[in-house]
């Protein structure tokens, strides 16, 4: 009975809920009693609720710059050109993974007869995932405005493996790649009518996301596009009219409607729990900071989650 509940061999989904359930726990301490232990809410926040914390040198120990996000969006793209090029190799030579990638691949997951994913909808899902990660990067680059914010080295390292991880979770239960075939065919006429929607979706919350990240960078700038100031602000109009952090929200929008593209996956559950997990408790520290920062600041402003949370 047990060995039907769990397999050794899921590798990721036993990370993925560990972490997930280990920021659960310190955030919700961080929120509710924070001055207990000082190390906690430095591990987990970043940015401006970090700037804040009563012992700044404890997050100048253990923090990198917030720019290094970009790090994360670098190395996530790294791994998914790596990706997209075993995909591109297995259409023309079905043996071109070593046994010792499989086996590899196979750890990470639970088993299957017949892995859950065709070559046709992975070859989408990390087309998608790679024009978000690009589109981040870029805006990491180009676009945000940083100031000296700190982010704390379990933030940045965590980031860094769930960038990697992501394509990562779709190449482990992907036929052809996780198992050997014979026939690695591809077609974009495999791919169904709700699977196109819910890429459609994934490019709308994208650029809607851009948008957001334009809008919080512009807090900072003049008309000609100059940076005036590194202070923060409160942002209004659009959806910061209705919470403090929209960007959050769709992220965890751009993770949901990709389930509607991968909807067989199992470990990619886990990634869009941790995600979900993660943005909500990050809305929620945010929020609670613009409260105690501006005394004026919107009272009728949810989180995360218009007129619910």
């Amino acid at each position: 009975m047990l060995d039907k509940l769990w397999d050794v061999r899921q590798a990721l989904p036993a990370y993925l809920l560990t972490v997930t359930l280990g920021l659960a726990l310190s955030c919700c301490f961080t929120l509710i009693c924070p001055h207990l232990c000082r190390l906690i809410p430095a591990l987990t926040t970043y940015g401006k609720a970090s700037d804040q914390l009563e012992d700044n040198s404890i997050v100048a120990k253990i923090s990198v710059p917030k720019r290094w996000f970009k790090h994360f969006y670098a190395l996530g793209l790294l791994t998914l050109f790596l990706c997209l090029h075993c995909i591109y190799s297995l259409i023309h030579n079905p043996n071109f993974l070593p046994s010792i990638v499989i086996r590899f691949l196979a750890t990470l997951t639970r088993s299957y007869s017949i892995p859950p994913i065709d070559p046709s909808t992975a070859l989408l899902a990390l087309l998608l995932i790679t024009f978000h990660v690009s589109r981040r990067l870029y805006e990491t680059v180009f676009v945000s405005v940083y100031s000296d914010s700190r982010m704390n080295l379990f933030h940045y390292g965590v980031g860094i493996i769930h960038y990697v991880i992501l394509p990562i979770s779709i190449m482990c239960e992907t036929q052809g790649i996780s198992k050997k075939e014979e026939n690695f065919h591809v077609s974009m006429d495999n791919i169904t009518l709700t699977q196109w929607a819910g890429a459609v979706l994934f490019w709308i919350c994208n650029w809607k996301q851009h948008q957001l990240a334009e809008q919080i960078a512009n807090t900072r700038k003049g008309p000609r596009g100059l940076i005036r100031n590194y202070a923060y602000g409160i942002c209004f109009g659009g959806w910061f009219n209705l919470v403090s952090c929209p960007h959050f929200l769709f992220e965890i929008c751009i993770y949901l409607s990709l389930l509607l593209v991968i909807p067989s996956a199992y470990v990619y559950r886990f990634v869009t729990l941790f995600v979900c997990i993660n943005q909500t408790f990050a809305a929620l520290i945010t929020h609670s900071w613009y409260h105690k920062t501006f005394p004026k600041y919107p009272k009728t402003r949810k989180a995360l989650i218009p007129y619910v949370l």
